[in-house]
C-alpha cells in the first residue's frame, strides 16, 4: 500500500483538529473577555477564571500559544503541498504464471502479484493508479518473472472514480468491446483492477460502470 497516501490524509486530519481547537479557544477567549473598566489587572495578565484560579493561562499565554497553533498549521500546508510534488509507490496486482499454476489457472485472488510502480503524486491517486494499470505495459523482467497482463486496450479507458461509503464505483469507456470475451480472460482484467483498487485506505468494494463490462 502507498505510505505518502497515509500521512497526506493524516496530515489533513492533524489540521482539522488542530483547526478546531483554535477555534474552541477563540471562542472561550471571547465568552470570557473582561470589557475596559470591569476588572482591575491589565488585558495581559488577566485570566480565563473570574475567581483567577490556579493553573489558568493569562490572555498573553494562550495568545502565544494560538500563534503557535498558526505557525503549524502553515507548516503543515507547506509539507502536504511539497508532497505534491514527489512520487509515491503503489501496485499493480498483476497474474503471476508460476502462482496461477498452484491454482490451477482458475480465476484466483492467489495467483495474483502486487508489483510496484512509481507515479506522481495527486488529488486522485486512485483513477492515477488505476489508469497507469489499464494503459501501461509489464516489463521485460516482469514478463521472466512470469508475470502477464490483458492490457492495454486501444479503445479502453477509465472515465472516473468515485468513492463513497466504502465503495468505489469506476466508470469506463469501451466501445470496441474489449473487456469481453473468454471467462478466464475477463476474469483476470477485472481481477487485476480489483485487487489493484482496493490496496487504498477505505476501499472495501469494487464494481465498474457500465455493468455490461466484463462480460464473458
Amino acid at each position: 500500500m502507498a505510505i505518502k497516501p497515509k500521512l497526506t490524509v493524516t496530515i489533513t486530519c492533524i489540521i482539522v483538529i488542530v483547526c478546531a481547537l483554535l477555534l474552541i479557544w477563540v471562542a472561550y477567549l471571547k465568552k470570557h473577555q473582561v470589557s475596559p473598566g470591569e476588572g482591575e489587572t491589565t488585558p495581559g495578565e488577566e485570566t480565563l477564571s473570574s475567581g483567577g484560579a490556579e493553573g489558568m493561562l493569562s490572555y498573553s499565554q494562550l495568545q502565544a500559544k494560538i500563534d503557535l497553533i498558526e505557525r503549524e498549521i502553515e507548516r503543515l500546508k507547506r509539507e502536504r503541498m511539497a508532497l505534491r510534488k514527489g512520487n509515491v509507490t503503489v501496485f499493480h496486482y498483476l497474474p503471476n504464471k508460476i502462482m496461477a499454476e498452484k491454482v490451477n489457472y482458475d480465476v484466483d485472488p492467489r495467483a495474483f502479484v502486487p508489483v510496484a510502480r512509481e507515479i506522481p503524486f495527486s488529488d486522485n491517486l486512485i483513477f492515477d493508479t488505476i489508469n497507469t494499470l489499464i494503459q501501461n505495459e509489464i516489463s521485460e523482467q516482469e514478463t521472466q518473472a512470469g508475470f502477464w497482463t490483458g492490457f492495454p486496450g486501444d479503445s479502453f479507458r477509465l472515465l472516473s472514480a468515485e468513492l463513497q461509503d466504502n465503495t468505489l464505483t469506476l466508470y469506463f469507456d469501451d466501445p470496441q468491446y474489449f473487456t469481453s470475451g473468454g471467462s478466464n480472460r475477463v476474469g483476470y482484467l477485472w481481477l487485476q483492477i480489483k485487487m489493484t483498487a482496493l490496496q487504498f485506505p477505505g476501499v472495501k468494494r469494487v464494481r465498474y460502470k457500465p455493468d455490461t463490462l466484463f462480460q464473458p
